[in-house]
């Protein structure tokens, strides 16, 4: 089953207070990687991804969580070393989302804002291009940002991330149900969509190759999180 995993992030104010001790949860490494980032959101979106991440993987693989290796495939899909397990992480505005399953398995968030809808002909399919140049106002945004969080979790959950072209494949919906065509062979594809209602003004959509998912989303407590990293850190000393 594909369980699905959000956490809001905590007020910059608090995140800035916390900064130094929250960041001694991560090596030596990512810490120096961390204090790069000029503004303390992305900085908070980036800490906690790699945050969640490891928590839900030392959950759910029983490894520890500061020994968790990541690996990348040639064309930058991370993996775990120790483990068979899958998982893909998305981050956008004040949310972090998190997907895990035994098969592979992308997810996209995106905050959904006012956009010039040229971008659209670049990236869709004709097929998509026709059915939002048909609808207006909020429906067309809506419509915009559900197709961009499908075709972003699919092109994550296959691993080739935007080297492989948007526009190069086509995701409709039948039957209360989104499937998929690739225009570069021609065949509808059996892959799996499932879309969670994240918070206002939120899309969210993951994209498995299994067809089990969890019912709700489940929400991670950022200081629920700090708190058992925090434990098992206090335990290595």
């Amino acid at each position: 089953m594909v369980e699905v995993f959000a956490l809001r992030l905590p007020e910059v104010s608090e995140f800035n207070k916390r900064r130094e001790e929250i960041l001694k949860f991560l090596s030596e490494d990512r810490r120096e990687y961390f204090t790069r980032f000029k503004s303390s959101q992305s900085a908070m979106r980036s800490v906690y991804g790699e945050l969640i991440t490891r928590y839900i993987l030392a959950k759910k693989t029983g490894i520890s969580f500061s020994l968790i290796d990541f690996k990348k495939t040639d064309i930058g899909k991370p993996y775990l070393e120790q483990d068979s397990a899958h998982f893909n992480l998305s981050h956008s505005g004040e949310w972090v989302v998190f997907a895990f399953s035994e098969k592979n398995v992308g997810i996209d968030v995106e905050l959904v804002r006012e956009i010039r809808y040229q971008i659209a002909e670049r990236f869709y399919s004709p097929d998509e291009n026709k059915r939002l140049g048909k609808l207006t106002g909020g429906s067309k945004l809506n419509y915009f940002f559900d197709l961009w969080t499908l075709k972003e979790s699919y092109l994550k959950m296959i691993g080739t991330g935007l080297t492989k072209s948007l526009s190069s494949f086509t995701v409709f919906e039948e039957g209360n149900q989104f499937h998929l065509t690739d225009h570069e062979t021609g065949k509808r594809l059996l892959v799996h969509f499932r879309q969670y209602a994240l918070a206002p003004d939120y899309k969210l959509s993951v994209c498995s190759a299994k067809p089990e998912f969890c019912e709700h989303l489940i929400i991670v407590n950022p200081s629920e999180l700090e708190f058992q990293i925090e434990s098992e850190y206090e335990n290595r000393k």
